[in-house]
């Protein structure tokens, strides 16, 4: 487990989105994000560089995904220029992913891409539309069962043992929890926001981004705080 005293910048801009839309899909070994993060990405492999390009240009969204296992590994290459033409290891995602609109920062002159990826939702992949040179899918959007219910015990509870946990040294992130916007955010919020400043092992965040409850999530969460194992 780690806290982290930095985080990505977040936004509070709420976009509506269809039950069902067809999603663009990276997976990322070891990533799981979360809605209301921003997530930066660095992209070099010829067929996400295609990815963001069309998916920008048709307002298609991106899902950014953890990975069950390895189907292909890389290729042994040996300068820049070969990994910048030569597509890498191939991934099987997981079925339930954040994901929004991306947008392009910046075009390096070898065709490298930044970009960022506000993730606005969860969804679950419903069937694949296409398989190469990315992955599309169709992908049905999940609200949590409980979305209209407020939790303030459990989050206390998981903000003093948060508080507890990183001491006097965090300055800093002392000041974000303990500050009223922070602790007057909906149940919701703050269930997708606290792992701004936490986080797990890889598996153990899929399953708290597959929780289908704010309920369930937020008593994951204080378990793993408090020590209680994950099963």
């Amino acid at each position: 487990m780690n806290v982290c005293v930095t985080s990505w910048p977040t936004t509070n801009k709420a976009r509506s989105c269809s039950t069902v839309q067809e999603i663009a899909l990276f997976p990322i070994p070891e990533l799981v994000a979360f809605p209301g993060h921003e997530v930066p990405l660095h992209v070099f492999e010829p067929r996400y560089r295609k990815m963001v390009t069309d998916s920008v240009a048709a307002e298609r969204p991106i899902g950014v995904c953890h990975t069950r296992k390895q189907i292909r590994a890389a290729p042994q290459l040996k300068t820049t220029e070969e990994a910048l033409s030569t597509n890498q290891a191939t991934y099987l995602p997981y079925e339930i992913f954040s994901a929004g609109p991306c947008r392009i920062l910046e075009t390096l002159d070898d065709g490298r891409i930044h970009a960022a990826i506000e993730m606005q939702a969860r969804y679950r992949v419903i069937s694949e539309v296409q398989t190469l040179p990315y992955k599309i899918v169709r992908a049905e959007r999940l609200i949590d069962e409980d979305a209209e219910q407020e939790y303030p015990a459990l989050q206390r509870e998981i903000n003093d043992s948060l508080l507890a946990l990183i001491g006097e040294e965090h300055q800093q992130l002392r000041k974000i929890l303990a500050a009223n916007s922070w602790q007057e955010q909906s149940s919701s919020v703050f269930s997708y926001r606290i792992f701004q400043y936490l986080k797990f092992d890889a598996d153990i965040m899929q399953q708290l981004l597959e929780c289908n409850s704010i309920e369930a999530r937020l008593h994951l969460v204080g378990g793993l705080l408090s020590g209680t194992p994950v099963h």
